[in-house]
């Protein structure tokens, strides 16, 4: 990881900025705030009502165990329908005096209350451990893994992941002694650290005639990157490693290999015809290698006057994925920040997280 030093206002000018003395240089208090993100409420007025006289309530580290204090239960619409209709069972049973009528109704009452009890031991003694989520950027959906153990002798089927946002619940069943790895796809809006919302787990398993829940909100974050300049700009143009010489930009680098394409890639490296000829569904891109003798410098002071911040940031972020792709060496300055030139995935992160938290 190249080492970010922080510097002075005036200190440390890349040997390519050529900027009028009349310009204002910038300070970090003039980047961006990010703002808080909106809290998403629960939508049904029994989830907040279970929210709010659960036992936890914020973001809890670590392996979370369902105990049977955790979990709630409550009959579905299937599940008062088929109350009322042994109501309904009930009455007539009593009016016309049928024996069979009541072993019918009490048999079946009978039923309702034993599927009462899988359902609830259904979600009860699971063990829940959340991953990580790889940093993506703002609009994209950011895949997060969550572990889901069970440490008993029973299977449990149909489990029901659901994060506030999301339409699609993720559904997974866990065999005995046994762990299960689901993928929550998050909605990013805004760039910076996003906490991971709270996730409801549910099952209606077996009958679908009870819906027991429980509620875990892990103390995970995700890192969103900028949004991504759509077109994107050109690059500035690269320095000469001698620094007497400017060059045009990218210059003319050797084809190298055809790989999957990977997020800030360009779009005019992409490999159709090696699509078209493989009948492959993955977009390929194409890899060179040389061809590129200077190094850039990614300057925010050098982008248009009338440029919007968080636009600014798109813009960089855009020019660190594009120089990260034809294997550049490249430095980026920003308000109260500046990262070395350098290259590789190391110096592409840190660029990015960067950018990610300028303003926090």
């Amino acid at each position: 990881m190249p080492r970010a030093a922080h510097l002075p206002r005036d200190a440390h000018l890349p040997r390519d900025a050529h900027l009028p003395r009349d310009v204002k240089q910038p300070r970090a208090a003039d980047l961006p705030r990010i703002p808080p993100a909106p809290a998403v409420p629960p939508t049904g007025w029994i989830d907040r009502i279970s929210l709010a006289i659960g036992a936890q309530r914020g973001p809890q580290a670590g392996d979370l165990a369902l105990t049977r204090h955790r979990v709630y239960i409550l009959p579905t619409r299937a599940g008062l329908l088929f109350g009322g209709v042994l109501l309904t069972m009930l009455l007539t049973a009593i009016n016309y005096s049928l024996s069979l009528g009541y072993a019918l109704t009490f048999l079946l009452a009978g039923v309702g209350l034993v599927s009462m009890l899988h359902t609830w031991r259904n979600l009860v003694g699971l063990t829940l451990r959340a991953g990580r989520a790889d940093p993506v950027h703002a609009g994209e959906l950011a895949d997060l893994g969550l572990l889901v153990h069970n440490p008993g002798t029973l299977e449990r089927f149909a489990i029901e992941l659901t994060v506030p946002g999301t339409a699609q619940p993720q559904r997974v069943d866990v065999a005995p002694r046994a762990e299960q790895m689901v993928g929550i796809a998050l909605p990013t809006t805004r760039r910076g650290w996003m906490a991971v919302p709270r996730i409801k787990l549910a099952t209606t398993f077996p009958l679908g005639l009870w819906r027991a829940w429980a509620w875990w909100h892990p103390s995970t974050r995700v890192l969103v990157l900028p949004r991504l300049e759509t077109p994107a700009a050109p690059l500035p143009a690269a320095s000469a490693l001698s620094g007497d010489v400017a060059s045009g930009g990218q210059g003319e680098e050797d084809f190298a290999a055809i790989r999957p394409w990977r997020s800030g890639d360009a779009r005019n490296r992409i490999a159709w015809k090696a699509m078209a000829r493989t009948d492959s569904e993955t977009l390929l891109t194409k890899q060179f290698e040389g061809g590129f003798s200077g190094e850039l410098w990614l300057d925010w002071r050098a982008l248009p006057a009338g440029l919007d911040p968080e636009d600014r940031l798109s813009r960089l972020a855009r020019w660190v994925c594009d120089a990260d792709a034809i294997g550049a060496r490249y430095g980026l300055w920003m308000p109260g920040r500046t990262l070395e030139t350098d290259a590789g995935a190391a110096h592409r992160a840190a660029c990015l997280e960067a950018l990610a938290l300028a303003g926090a």
